[in-house]
């Protein structure tokens, strides 16, 4: 008897792939070989970190002779600008990326070949920190005034508490995920007073995120009627 021959089936994957991202972690020092000035001497070209270098030191130098600030707001001024200057370098690094420092990178050919166009993303500042932290809808604090609000309390961040979260968070160099933590841990024990009590106002300032002091309570005025 005859076999007939049997048909193979292809199974048929369809896929979207409309970019593709990542963090890419040490791709600017290779962007850094590649950029480096060979010239030497009294003439050549000073490089863009040198600036920064010098920015920062003379802010940090400003700072040193503020006699009023105490030593723990130093260090953290003296930690942002260093993160700031680490942050300005290597953004400037990777706006000159190339597909060849993709290649470089261990990227394979047949990916690299296929991706048209790379965007580079700069690092967030305390600015755009303060804006994720306050975001009406997904912000951290916004969460946390719809969360307090169904016990009939208001939550309230002042402009120097917001600034001082994002220095925090900045500090920690691991960007908008720091920003929940330590919102968190300054209401801790907020978020356990409130609910069953009379508070209707929480204000937090800055010494409340920096100093660990408890915020501002408002509570209801309770008024009883004696009979004469």
């Amino acid at each position: 008897s005859s076999c007939s021959p049997r048909k193979l089936s292809k199974a048929v994957v369809s896929t979207q792939s409309t970019g593709a991202s990542g963090a890419f972690i040490g791709i600017d020092q290779i962007i850094k070989k590649r950029t480096a000035a060979k010239s030497l001497g009294f003439g050549s070209p000073m490089s863009a970190d040198h600036f920064t270098k010098t920015a920062t030191m003379e802010a940090e130098r400003r700072a040193a002779n503020d006699s009023s600030m105490p030593a723990s707001r130093l260090e953290r001024i003296k930690k942002i600008r260093e993160t700031e200057e680490k942050n300005s370098i290597r953004d400037d690094l990777l706006v000159q990326v190339e597909p060849r420092d993709i290649l470089d990178y261990g990227v394979i050919p047949e990916l690299a070949g296929r991706i048209p166009v790379v965007v580079t993303l700069d690092s967030l500042t305390q600015e755009d920190l303060v804006v994720i932290a306050n975001n009406k809808e997904r912000g951290v604090i916004s969460q946390l005034k719809e969360l307090l609000s169904l016990n009939d309390c208001e939550l309230e961040f002042t402009p120097d508490a917001l600034q001082s979260v994002a220095e925090l968070a900045f500090c920690k160099k691991t960007g908008a995920r720091a920003l929940k933590s330590i919102v968190e841990t300054t209401l801790l024990d907020a978020m356990f007073e409130i609910p069953g009590s009379d508070i209707t106002h929480v204000e937090v300032s800055s010494e409340t995120v920096l100093d660990k002091r408890p915020p501002i309570y408002t509570r209801t005025v309770t008024v009883t009627e004696q009979t004469p």
